[in-house]
């Protein structure tokens, strides 16, 4: 485990104690904050050896089990399968400025989602991944590149690719910092990329902790216990200029639960509750943002 003295972003020593959840399974169970640039992060978190063994086989874990995750994804991608290039930009809003037939990288893809939109747009498609199972379900599907690892592991060459998509992977990272410059080196020029990742500036964040606070408890964590970072969505787009990139998107989505699926799912009826309440906020957001020429 890794015991923050002082913020990874920003260095300030001023951290207060945020959340705690010792109940569910995970490899954190408490959170703090920094008063002066508003980050919020697991402390103690959990170093590089144990991460990756909490996300191998990630995708055969009980909460993914219990929503029948990749039978749910199939139809996804059968449904993706008979749209045209107009309807997926409408749709996934995030991959508006995706060209047809460029080289695209999904980093950290899971189970393909959006690979499954950017094989439809005819793109050459490569993905990175830890989860060695999602990636033979991915390369079952698609005609995919991929490569079982972190992506600076993977040591692609400078200005590769079109289009770089990270959907909820830059809440998991130990350098979300890192991560952000790598990418931005093997982007093109001009090149765009997409991050996808919980917007910490929800109201459903604020009211649940008044809540727990007015009834003088101490409030839990409500997303992954796996998250290692989040960002209010102010943060997360001064992170990316600061790193040299032109935001051109930047917008907030609800979870995107449907009533038919979450009936079928193999969950107490508290937590499918819990689900139907998060899909009534804004609790993800996407930056896309344009490398400069």
């Amino acid at each position: 485990m890794i015991l923050h003295r002082e913020c990874p972003l920003c260095g300030s020593k001023i951290l207060k104690g945020f959340a705690i959840d010792t109940l569910r399974k995970g490899p954190h169970i408490s959170r703090v904050k920094c008063v002066n640039c508003n980050l919020v992060f697991a402390n103690p978190m959990a170093d590089e050896k144990e991460l990756e063994s909490y996300y191998n086989n990630y995708y055969e874990k009980e909460h993914y089990e219990a929503v029948n995750y990749k039978q749910l994804i199939s139809e996804h991608f059968i449904r993706i399968s008979t749209l045209n290039e107009e309807s997926i930009r409408k749709e996934a809003v995030f991959l508006k400025l995706l060209g047809g037939g460029t080289r695209f990288l999904d980093v950290g893809c899971g189970l393909g989602l959006g690979l499954a939109y950017a094989n439809q747009m005819n793109c050459e498609l490569f993905a990175t991944e830890f989860d060695s199972g999602a990636l033979e379900f991915v390369k079952s599907h698609f005609p995919v590149t991929t490569f079982h690892g972190d992506i600076w592991e993977a040591n692609y060459p400078d200005s590769t690719f079109d289009f770089i998509h990270i959907s909820h992977v830059i809440e998991h990272v130990l350098d979300p910092i890192a991560y952000i410059q790598e990418m931005k080196r093997i982007l093109k020029p001009g090149g765009h990329l997409a991050i996808g990742t919980p917007n910490f500036s929800s109201n459903l964040y604020k009211i649940h902790r008044w809540v727990k606070l007015l009834k003088l408890e101490v409030p839990d964590i409500i997303d992954g216990v796996e998250h290692t970072f989040l960002f209010p969505k102010e943060l997360l787009q001064k992170i990316c200029e600061e790193q040299g990139f032109n935001v051109v998107q930047h917008f907030t989505q609800n979870y995107g639960e449907k009533l038919s699926n979450l009936v079928k799912y193999k969950m107490s009826l508290r937590k499918k509750l819990n689900r139907l309440v998060q899909n009534m906020f804004q609790v993800n957001q996407w930056i896309v943002c344009e490398k400069n020429n």
